[in-house]
This record gives structure tokens, sequence and C-alpha cells, in this order.
């Protein structure tokens, strides 16, 4: 045989494989759907009023919006809480709840307030009812002196912030 013949039953061969393949898949209505769709957005600036005054504001480097999810994903994220003594939360990931409003931060969480700081794993902001809580080990420092417990509920329209369990205080005398 020659060349032309091998060509030809091989074109031949190939033609008849494809309309095979399409009839098949055809009858078989294949549908290709993403398992997870997102969008996302840089620096997002959310700010949350009452009676035409800002209660406190989120910001994050990155938010991602998952599809049909009711929370938004945030990565580096702060949380500056507007009453006297201001209260600024930092946390490298976190989410916020757009039904509730409730903003929870995962990762090295850190809250300042005045001269002090507060650092633990995790803290949940429920804005409804302004309360900051945790119930992971935390530290409380400031000039002087360092706290240290498990378990934070620190509510903001009374201002009082209590450790809940295995406090540990030590004071520094200059």
């Amino acid at each position: 045989m020659s060349k032309k013949n091998y060509l030809g039953i091989l074109i031949f061969l190939i033609t008849i494989s494809v309309l095979i393949l399409i009839s098949y898949y055809k009858e078989q209505g294949v549908i290709i759907q993403p398992s997870y769709q997102t969008s996302s957005m840089q620096d997002l600036h959310l700010t949350h009023r009452e009676n035409d005054k800002i209660k406190w504001e989120l910001t994050a480097r990155e938010a991602i919006f998952p599809s049909g999810e009711k929370e938004i994903i945030l990565k580096i994220l702060g949380l500056k809480i507007n009453q006297s003594p201001e209260i600024y939360v930092t946390s490298s990931n976190g989410t916020y709840e757009t039904e509730k409003g409730d903003i929870v931060l995962n990762e090295s969480v850190e809250m300042n307030i005045k001269d002090a700081k507060f650092t633990t794993n995790t803290l949940k902001w429920d804005s409804t009812s302004e309360l900051l809580t945790t119930d992971d080990n935390i530290k409380f420092s400031g000039t002087g002196f360092l706290i240290e417990g498990t378990g934070l509920s620190a509510t903001i329209k009374q201002q009082k912030i209590k450790i809940l369990k295995n406090v540990k205080a030590t004071f520094y005398l200059s």
C-alpha cells in the first residue's frame, strides 16, 4: 500500500472516532459546573453607622465573597470601635457575617486600648450587643503590668473588661 492509502485510512478512522465521541457525550448531557465561585476585592473599608454616628469601622487588605455564603472572608484586617477610649483590633484573617454584622478574628489577634495591649488567638465582635469575647488564652500588658488568663468578655457600653479564669497578674515597680 502506498502512503496515500495509509493517510486516507488514518483520516477516516479519526473522523469516525470523533463522531462516535460527539454522539456519546451529546446523549450524556455533560454539564461542567465550577465547584467554588468567588468574587474578591482589595482594600475593603466598611463603616457601621447608628444615628449618623460611626460606631465601628472594618478594613481589610483583601475580602473574598464566596457565592451563596452569608459571610465575607477577610485577610489582614483591622476593626476600629469608635468610643472613648478608642479600641483598635487587628488580625491576619477573619470573617464578617453579613446578616448579623458580627466579626470573627482568627490568628494573632491584637487589641489596643490607650497604652494597653491585649493579645490572643481568636476574638469575636458581636456588633448588636457591642461585646468582644474569646475563650482562648490572653495577655494584657501595659506600662508596668502584665495580666494573663483564659477567656475574655469586654462590654463596650459599660467599658468593662473581664478576664474569665486562670488570672495571673504581674506588676513592675519603677
